[in-house]
């Protein structure tokens, strides 16, 4: 840089106040890169200029621990130039739950990215390579490419409900897999009793514990009269149960992380793909690019609306109809109640079965799962 800076003068002064306006014009926006692993995290610092190159400012390894967190902060302060400064990362499982937080309480701005989301990205740059280093200066090209969405933290109350209806969906998962053994070792020609004996007692328990879990998640939703009275307004709808509309809320942290349908939808993963090109006419699917513990809450709820609520059967009957797969149309209902139940949350309203939706028609395109 060519100026000589004379902070003690006024014409330092000018030629400080010059220097500051140079740097904010020529660099355009900031990204650190995180790559999270459970033992250590590795980081790309990038900006990018008005003409749109990007350079890096910087490659370090830390710890995934509170020293280097602080290590972390004091490393990227030092190259920090603007308050715009983003710290992206994939979400990857737990492990970077602690750094998002302290980022946080330290008045940073984060951007959490789904695993998957990066993942594409990442290939539409083909690269080849693929290490911890090199993910992470991906990460940074997606954040200087994209205007990403911050992360907040969800609310402590919906945190407990979230991490223990987490915990119901393992347990069923695993509760489900114990029974397809049991019956299996029960059916073969051979059994040997010590290992049914073995299974039968790990199945009862998980089925213990499932209800031990149950009732965690209804002691907390008690300590909250308005929340139990909202949700009990939203159980009215035939085939949604009280632990379903909970699963969602702690998912959604009260819906808070959407503004609108549409972007429920896409964070539900439940957002229509279309593959056509010129002659081509491929399948149209969902994304799936979204929350999937909110698409597993709603497919039994589901299949039980579309059995008993007259309206998801007629839905489902009417797709039925036009539709190749029972499975699309089973989508459909999925996707209707879930803009059901963020519609009556948002309104604090009620279920009235003989409401009339303007937009039902338009909500329930075909899809394939």
């Amino acid at each position: 840089m060519p100026y000589i800076l004379y902070p003690n003068t006024r014409k330092g002064q000018w030629r400080l106040s010059f220097y500051n306006q140079y740097i904010m014009e020529s660099m355009n926006k900031q990204i650190s890169a995180i790559d999270v692993a459970s033992k250590k995290f590795d980081v790309c610092f990038k900006e990018q200029g008005n003409s749109g190159k990007s350079v890096i400012k910087g490659t370090k390894t830390f710890t995934n621990d509170m020293t280097g967190f602080k290590a972390y902060l004091s490393w990227a302060n030092k190259r920090k130039k603007t308050d715009e400064l983003v710290h992206v990362m994939e979400a990857t499982g737990v492990y970077h739950e602690n750094f998002c937080y302290f980022l946080y309480e330290n008045g940073e701005n984060i951007s959490v990215q789904l695993a998957q989301k990066a993942k594409y990205f990442i290939k539409s740059l083909n690269i080849k390579t693929k290490t911890d280093k090199v993910d992470a200066s991906s990460l940074a090209e997606m954040g200087l490419s994209r205007n990403l969405e911050l992360w907040k933290p969800i609310s402590s109350s919906f945190k407990d409900i979230r991490d223990l209806s987490r915990t119901l969906v393992r347990l069923n998962k695993q509760k489900n897999v114990t029974y397809s053994q049991l019956h299996a070792s029960k059916a073969a020609h051979i059994n040997h009793e010590a290992s049914i004996s073995i299974l039968q007692e790990l199945f009862d328990k998980q089925k213990e514990l499932i209800q031990i879990c149950e009732q965690e998640i209804y002691k907390l939703i008690a300590q909250d009269q308005e929340l139990s009275e909202r949700i009990d307004k939203i159980i009215a709808i035939k085939g949604i149960g009280q632990i379903t509309v909970i699963k969602l809320l702690a998912e959604t942290d009260g819906f808070r992380n959407v503004n609108s349908i549409r972007s429920l939808v896409s964070y539900a993963g439940l957002d229509v793909v279309q593959n056509e090109s010129g002659q081509h006419k491929g399948k149209t699917r969902i994304s799936k690019k979204g929350n999937s513990y909110i698409r597993t809450a709603l497919y039994m709820p589901a299949m039980s609306a579309i059995q008993y609520d007259p309206r998801s059967k007629r839905t489902y009957e009417r797709l039925n109809e036009r539709l190749p797969k029972k499975r699309q149309s089973l989508i459909a209902v999925m996707r209707k109640l879930l803009i059901t139940i963020y519609t009556l949350w948002k309104n604090g309203q009620e279920y009235n079965p003989n409401h009339q939706w303007n937009k039902e028609k338009r909500s329930l395109s075909p899809v394939t799962g």
